[in-house]
């Protein structure tokens, strides 16, 4: 990372116009590999007989009597590498105009080279890699304004265009097996998704700690990432991958507000409440030409709710000037959202709203000494994935659960000292 600013313009309440040019670079290689090593016996097929719940007395007088060889059964596709070179310069120019305005606008050029080789299964062992190569140029600009209408409130705007890159489980065609048995493998032919992103907000200071803000916002993607899975022979009918859809496009509103309770009782005194809510709607379009496997042509954004809350309970405290502490329970909860984009006639897997409550304890034992506890996922609620009801095909099952299971809760002591 390169970069270079310049203010002009220093005017006599402290604030100046800024300039900054920069340039940012980022490689990265990767690369997967196993291999499988079979024993096989010497002795003809069928007069093999080995107790299976200890067979590894008989497998070790076996291979020291030298009755049992390995021989190496790695398929073609045993290893598989990913390159990723971003390139990127970018300037960007903040302005205050008058006592009210400031405008911070931008513009930022990436290039980006993605490199993947890989073999098929049925390719010989010692072949040359397949390769998929990709190579693009984007302009990226950017717009951020704020105007205060007085002491106490503003109102902010901005708009961007920006990409999401896929990251290795996405996009390395190879077979990733989870601990519960399902089984990903990625797509080498993902694009970047590309974002065009707005948001307007209202923002009001009741106190200096305290704050209301009500927004709207926006986003057009298109090329969005999603994860789907296809039918397969093997994993329960399914291996779960990544896809490109044609564009997507999501709305909303949300409302945020930090209240000091202190408003309430003075025994509230150092409590304080804070609150985040959004609504939201999304659309996408699927081209059914280059995923023939969808159902429908258009249909809800995989992974984003059309609601969701959170909400923090803060207690501030201190025994003297340095040791200061900071207790705090956080809450979360979101919609139905679509996990797996359903294809083939059957309906998309969702995951069912659950309830997140998470306990903080940070404790500043002295001016260099940061003590931080937690407690994560204190209720510990089922997580829930189920089949939907609008599937094509016949289910002969009253219950469409796909995954039920808990995370369980989580304990955490963290210490840090700065010097």
């Amino acid at each position: 990372m390169l970069e270079y600013n310049l203010k002009f313009n220093v005017k006599e309440n402290g604030k100046s116009n800024k300039l900054s040019v920069g340039y940012n670079m980022l490689s990265n290689e990767e690369v997967s590999s196993y291999r499988f090593v079979f024993g096989r016996p010497f002795i003809p097929l069928g007069l093999f007989t080995i107790d299976i719940n200890s067979p590894s007395s008989l497998i070790n007088t076996n291979v020291n009597s030298g009755l049992i060889n390995f021989t190496e059964e790695s398929t073609a596709d045993y290893k598989t590498k990913l390159y990723n070179n971003n390139n990127a310069a970018y300037a960007n120019v903040f302005f205050t105009i008058g006592s009210k305005l400031e405008i911070n606008g931008g513009l930022r050029t990436e290039q980006t080279l993605r490199e993947i080789k890989y073999r098929f299964t049925t390719d010989a062992a010692t072949a040359k890699f397949r390769k998929i190569e990709k190579n693009k140029t984007e302009l990226l600009p950017s717009l951020n304004a704020k105007y205060a209408l007085n002491e106490k409130s503003n109102i902010r705007f901005a708009a961007s265009r920006t990409l999401t890159r896929p990251i290795s489980i996405e996009i390395m065609p190879i077979q990733y097996i989870n601990p519960d048995g399902t089984v990903e493998i990625g797509n080498p032919n993902l694009d970047n998704s590309n974002n065009t992103n707005f948001d307007l907000k209202f923002e009001l200071f009741p106190k200096t700690n305290e704050m209301v803000v009500f927004g709207i916002f926006g986003k057009q993607i298109t090329n969005p990432i999603e994860r789907i899975f296809i039918p397969t022979a093997s994993s329960g009918g399914q291996i779960t991958t990544y896809q490109n859809s044609k564009e997507a496009l999501l709305y909303g509103a949300e409302l945020e507000f930090l209240l000091d309770l202190k408003r309430i009782s003075p025994y509230l005194k150092n409590i304080s409440w804070g609150f985040n809510t959004s609504v939201m709607n999304t659309k996408v379009d699927v081209d059914l030409l280059k995923n023939p496997l969808e159902n429908n042509s258009s249909r809800a954004l995989q992974g984003a709710s059309n609601w969701l809350i959170n909400s923090d309970l803060k207690y501030d405290f201190e025994f003297n000037q340095d040791m200061k502490n900071s207790i705090s329970l956080v809450y979360g909860v979101a919609g139905e959202r679509i996990f797996s984009v359903g294809t083939a006639g059957l309906d998309h897997i969702y995951e069912k709203p659950f309830n997140k409550l998470d306990f903080i304890w940070i404790s500043n034992l002295s001016k260099n000494i940061n003590l931080k506890f937690a407690v994560d996922n204190i209720l510990n609620p089922s997580f829930k994935r189920v089949l939907g009801n609008n599937s094509k095909q016949v289910i002969n099952e009253t219950d469409l659960t796909v995954r039920d299971f808990k995370r369980g809760t989580g304990f955490s002591l963290g210490v840090n000292y700065t010097f």
